[in-house]
């Protein structure tokens, strides 16, 4: 059955009326938070994914109340990503739970693996467009990061940050 709920989401994601048909395109997208919850996803009270988004994961995700992440994102959650309340993301956020091992000269890079490490965005966070979070970034309340950013590190709260690697740029 679940399998089944899989697909109807994957189905559903492909559809983007959001912008075009905005009453139905509601309609949806509550039709598509259900089946993502079927899938094993926790998503919250109104709470919304865009659609186009690919999800490695559904069991990885955890999202809570009044959040949403914008259409044409890329999940790679390998290990848990979380998103607290009143989470505003951008469109085409880049999410990456892993990282490569290289730390033996002696094996080939390809050969070294992986280390998988969560993801913890907390509450009253805006995450501008095009964004790449990368494993084991930690970002906590109220914490602007402006568009085309990379975070791969845990962040300060109270800040706004941009650029690659991102850096504060002010204070809220």
């Amino acid at each position: 059955m679940k399998l089944i709920y899989i697909l109807i989401f994957e189905l559903l994601n492909l559809i983007d009326l959001r912008y075009r048909a905005r009453l139905f395109g509601n309609f949806l997208d509550k039709i598509r938070m259900f089946f993502l919850r079927k899938c094993g996803a926790k998503i919250g009270n109104n709470s919304r994914i865009g659609s186009n988004v690919f999800i490695l994961n559904y069991k990885n995700l955890d999202i809570g109340n009044f959040s949403s992440i914008g259409k044409n994102s890329e999940l790679f959650n390998y290990e848990i990503f979380k998103i607290g309340n009143n989470v505003d993301i951008g469109t085409q956020l880049y999410i990456n739970t892993a990282n490569h091992i290289f730390s033996d000269n002696k094996i080939p890079l390809s050969k070294q693996g992986a280390k998988n490490n969560s993801i913890i965005l907390e509450n009253d966070i805006w995450v501008g467009a095009r964004v790449t979070i990368l494993s084991g970034s930690y970002i906590p309340e109220r914490v602007v990061i402006g568009a085309g950013s990379i975070i791969s590190k845990k962040l300060e709260k109270n800040k706004v940050y941009a650029g690659n690697p991102a850096r504060i740029i002010n204070e809220l």
